[in-house]
């Protein structure tokens, strides 16, 4: 339950007539159980003379496309009159929605709930001993559909906690914030503890980096001075900064990897050592650069699906190929123009890219624009047959950015690039008006003076092989193949002797597991799904000689391509055996490299798209 210590007076502003100039709610965030996980909070509403009110909470953030059930961490909840502190009756009516009566039409009602935070990740909430982590959809309780009126947000902050940080403007007191409605308050996290905090500006915008987690080995000074260098290089991109607020970058060093964007920050998480080293220092900034092309590619140009939000349920769209797979697209691109990358460390971020398209059997069976639409059942809850089954938004979407790119240089004979379609998407859609997938592909079309409908017909709106070579002919590209093996010696002593078949294949994603050799995927038109491997079997052996982590593959090679095996494993605490007719690892390697002997043409358009000679 509260503690009394988290009543501190803050004054309550009266009310007046218009949104704008409506009394705030007012949150209180304690601490006072930090160690054990645990967020207090105190909202004080006005009723405006309502005989009851109803609450909700978001089921959702923006950005993270998945009902992720908030409320299912809120702990206790209870009413008072703000003035006598009557308690007052709250009745749960839906899973996320509470009722409370206000018979006698107090002016304030006083709602105490505690949230239990302890899920370490860019959407949910953390609060321990030394540090909290506090994003609004999974804490803030607020008035149902009303969502146009202003916040107001004060913390206490515990003993040896030196300071909270947020994209949210002060609010005239010391650790106290204003939102001017629900959307930004949602979007605008809270950092509470001792971080490390370092600033630099841009087009006279200041721009801060929060570090929690960095210890004595993360070096925050220079990632900032990196971070500003990324700034200067996306402002150049777009022609200017989408803001002229402070903007945030809260970086928290867990381990893990990941980020989501806002409209003035961003949040992300990766290992603290990566500051040590020139590399990890790039890997840091490609996450960096995808979350920060966001703050126009996403937060103000957005889907029309995407805005105004509905937190109690899914916001359905087709376009985040174009949110999320372009972003990924251009994280890479924009990081090389900036000289962070050679040309050949470039073309291997593609490679990598292109490579998980064609190791994706379900890109035959779903689109990209389905894909975007089934974020919310299949993007971030994959099941074991995901691979089968899915296709990516982020990668298939990066893959796409790269042949649309071509495809725009290669129609307008390279008068225009996908980077002028950005822009001038930006232009036309950004703000409140936001675009259809329909409107996007309308506007590449508008740009190089080609329909170039049935080209994303056939690319983004149906499953199916993608034609590579077009793009690959306009930059002089090709695919590496891979070495033949050396023909044999007909003067070796062992010339008689039978030709080494090739390298046998499983097709089986396998991972160590105390022990244990467990498949972890089992990706279809592969020798392991011929023979009903399942994911979560476990390896025990192959033609009774054990096998582990180790040896697996070595083994399966060893036998060489059409070797008939028995694979022996465990499942669901029986054992089986099954039959299998070991295949040849696929022949395509899909790393790109340049043609070794590329025209005037190919070369002027490999560096009108890359920019750097390096």
């Amino acid at each position: 339950m509260f503690r009394r210590c988290l009543l501190i007076f803050l004054p309550l502003l009266p009310v007046f007539g218009s949104a704008a100039e409506r009394e705030p709610i007012l949150y209180r965030l304690g601490f006072a159980d930090a160690a054990a996980h645990y967020l207090d909070v105190e909202a004080v509403i006005p009723t405006e003379g309502a005989a009851s009110l109803t609450l909700f909470m978001p089921v959702w953030t923006p950005g993270s496309y998945l009902i992720r059930e908030y409320s299912g961490n809120l702990i206790t909840l209870e009413a008072r009159t703000a003035d006598d502190q009557t308690p007052l009756t709250v009745v749960k009516t839906a899973k996320n929605r509470w009722q409370i009566d206000n018979p006698a039409k107090a002016g304030h009602v006083v709602v105490r709930y505690r949230l239990f935070a302890r899920e370490i990740n860019v959407r949910s909430n953390w609060v321990e001993r030394d540090f909290a982590v506090i994003n609004g959809a999974p804490t803030f309780v607020t008035v149902a559909d009303d969502f146009q009126r202003p916040y107001r947000v004060h913390l206490t902050l515990p003993a040896g906690w030196a300071t909270s940080q947020t994209a949210l403007p002060p609010g005239g007191a010391e650790q106290t914030y204003t939102a001017p409605d629900f959307d930004t308050l949602v979007d605008s996290p809270i950092i509470a503890g001792s971080p490390q905090v370092d600033s630099f500006e841009v087009d006279g915008v200041r721009h801060t980096l929060v570090t929690i987690g960095g210890g004595d080995v993360w070096d925050n000074a220079r990632a900032a001075r990196n971070l500003q260098r990324l700034v200067e290089g996306q402002r150049a991109f777009w022609g200017q900064l989408p803001y002229d607020q402070p903007y945030y970058f809260f970086n928290l060093l867990t381990g893990s990897r990941g980020g989501l964007e806002h409209r003035q920050g961003l949040t992300m998480m990766a290992d603290r050592w990566l500051s040590r080293t020139r590399g990890g220092i790039r890997s840091w900034l490609s996450l960096a650069s995808h979350e920060f092309f966001h703050a126009w590619n996403g937060k103000r140009l957005r889907p029309v699906e995407l805005g105004p939000f509905a937190y109690e349920h899914e916001n359905y769209t087709k376009s985040l190929w174009v949110v999320e797979g372009l972003t990924s697209y251009y994280q890479h691109l924009i990081l090389h123009r900036l000289g962070y990358s050679n040309r050949d460390q470039y073309l291997g971020a593609i490679s990598g890219s292109l490579r998980g398209v064609q190791q994706t059997p379900g890109r035959l069976l779903q689109s990209l624009s389905d894909s975007s639409f089934d974020a919310w059942v299949k993007a971030y809850r994959p099941s074991e047959d995901a691979n089968n089954s899915r296709f990516s938004y982020y990668g298939g979407g990066a893959v796409a950015g790269f042949l649309m790119d071509a495809e725009i240089r290669r129609v307008s004979e390279g008068q225009h690039s996908l980077d002028d379609v950005m822009r001038a998407a930006f232009a036309r859609y950004s703000g409140e008006q936001g675009y259809t997938e329909a409107e996007f592909i309308a506007l590449v079309s508008e740009i190089t003076g080609q329909d170039l409908g049935p080209w994303f017909q056939q690319v983004v709106q149906a499953p199916g092989e993608w034609d590579y070579q077009p793009a690959l002919d306009w930059f002089g590209l090709e695919f590496e193949q891979p070495k033949s093996p050396a023909a044999p010696d007909p003067d070796a002593p062992d010339a008689d002797d039978p030709v080494d078949p090739p390298t046998g294949w499983l097709g089986a994603s396998t991972t160590d597991k105390d022990g244990r050799l467990i498949v972890t995927s089992v990706p279809s038109d592969t020798p392991a799904a011929a023979a009903a491997l399942s994911v979560d079997d476990e390896i025990l052996s192959i033609n009774d000689y054990r096998v582990d982590e180790e040896n697996v593959n070595k083994i399966i090679g060893l036998y060489g391509a059409g070797a008939q095996i028995d694979l022996h494993v465990a499942r669901q605490g029986m054992l089986l055996t099954l039959p299998v007719t070991l295949g040849e690892p696929p022949a395509q390697t899909w790393r790109l490299k340049f043609s070794p002997n590329p025209t005037e043409a190919q070369q002027a358009h490999v560096d009108a798209w890359l920019g750097s000679k390096r």
